[in-house]
């Protein structure tokens, strides 16, 4: 489920809608634009609930990044009940790299890439609607994904070579 209490200002709304528009690098805009209208960290004005948990989220990331929070938030409307979207299909594991990759545009290093979360990601997307998103996730994913194998294909060889070598 998704949570939101408050409405983007006109002036905020209309920057942004220009900046969508335009080619200038939105990474560069969507930190000055946050940084400016949201001094304070604590700032994140949007709730998404999953499987009990809460994660807030600044809308202009959400912005930003989703096809869907962008056409949530900045289209008019005067329906004030809250949206509900379930997010349950994916793993924890899926859901953070959701949310990592929301705010840095990156996928830590440190997680290992499955199949599973290759076919759960695809799902996200769909969610999430960012098959617009520059770099692409799934394409991240994919390349980080090869790089493990490949790089878990070269210790095996060497394992082998050294058990060669020893016998």
């Amino acid at each position: 489920m998704i949570y939101s209490n408050r409405i983007i200002n006109p002036k905020l709304y209309s920057e942004i809608k220009e900046i969508i528009n335009s080619n200038e690098k939105i990474e560069e805009t969507m930190k000055r634009i946050y940084l400016n209208e949201n001094e304070n960290e604590n700032e994140k004005d949007f709730i998404i609930e999953r499987k009990e948990k809460q994660y807030k989220f600044p809308k202009l990331i959400l912005i930003m990044r989703s096809e869907l929070y962008r056409g949530m938030f900045l289209s008019v409307t005067e329906d004030k009940s809250n949206k509900v979207t379930d997010y349950s299909e994916l793993s924890d594991k899926s859901f953070q790299i959701f949310e990592y990759w929301i705010y840095s545009n990156q996928i830590k290093n440190e997680i290992q890439i499955t199949k599973e979360i290759i076919d759960e990601i695809k799902i996200g997307i769909d969610y999430f609607q960012l098959n617009q998103t520059n770099p692409n996730l799934f394409d991240l994913l994919i390349k980080k994904f090869n790089n493990q194998n490949q790089n878990q294909n070269q210790i095996k060889k060497k394992e082998k070579k050294e058990k060669c070598l020893i016998f």
